[in-house]
């Protein structure tokens, strides 16, 4: 993923960070800390909303297909005006996504699952190592820096809310894994919550979550080939 030419932006290394924080910085104890107490998969902290969320963003099959059937019908676009969303959506989000694995590449950093486990070798005094720990998901085996679902979900809300002209659209999906529909007012809910839900399960640090859509929008929305797309 991370050496694939992308579709739309010049190069898959055009957004290159700064990369996540030093492991003695306050900032990485901050992240640290915040994911070992609400990531774990004992949190006595996470709420079951929470809980529910964080496994319904991580159901493989992301209720993309259910999403854009519901804003296709529910906006009533013809069949042209289906293809150009589609193409703008899946472009973006394959665009993002290579984008996001070149950045995991450059940095190659550990996991919450990882850190939390062997944090008396970080160096930082406000770290305390948890051999045991584990999070409330399983971790994906590619680095935390930055999050794929994050970039993901960034491009194809991003490319979303480009195309329609508006934020505040109205959409819901299903997730066999959580057993739960979750609905939202708006494509920037949805990231929102995403950033979130991945911390809750414990697989990401808010650094790695926070910085994905600020490199994914622009990915998304600002290449010159969605606004070609969107013509």
């Amino acid at each position: 993923m991370a050496n694939l030419r992308p579709f739309l932006i010049p190069t898959a290394s055009m957004f290159r960070s700064a990369g996540p924080p030093a492991l003695t910085s306050a900032q990485y104890a901050r992240d640290f800390n915040e994911v070992k107490t609400i990531g774990a998969v004992n949190s006595t902290t996470r709420t079951a909303d929470q809980t529910q969320a964080a496994i319904w963003w991580h159901d493989r099959h992301l209720g993309e297909w259910e999403i854009k059937r519901q804003l296709t019908t529910g906006q009533r676009l013809n069949i042209l005006q289906t293809a150009r969303m589609f193409a703008m959506v899946d472009l973006a989000e394959a665009d993002a996504t290579t984008a996001c694995f070149n950045e995991k590449a450059a940095w190659t950093f550990w996991r919450p699952v990882t850190a939390i486990q062997l944090a008396d070798t970080d160096g930082n005094p406000a770290t305390a190592a948890d051999p045991s720990w584990m999070s409330l998901l399983v971790t994906p085996p590619h680095p935390d820096f930055t999050s794929g679902h994050t970039c993901f979900t960034a491009a194809s809300r991003s490319a979303l809310a480009y195309f329609f002209g508006r934020d505040d659209i109205a959409f819901s999906a299903y997730s066999a894994a959580s057993g739960t529909t979750r609905h939202f007012r708006g494509f920037s809910r949805a990231v929102a919550e995403v950033i979130e839900a991945r911390i809750w399960g414990g697989i990401h640090t808010r650094t790695a979550v926070t910085e994905s859509p600020r490199r994914a929008g622009v990915a998304g929305r600002a290449s010159p080939g969605a606004r070609r797309l969107a013509w």
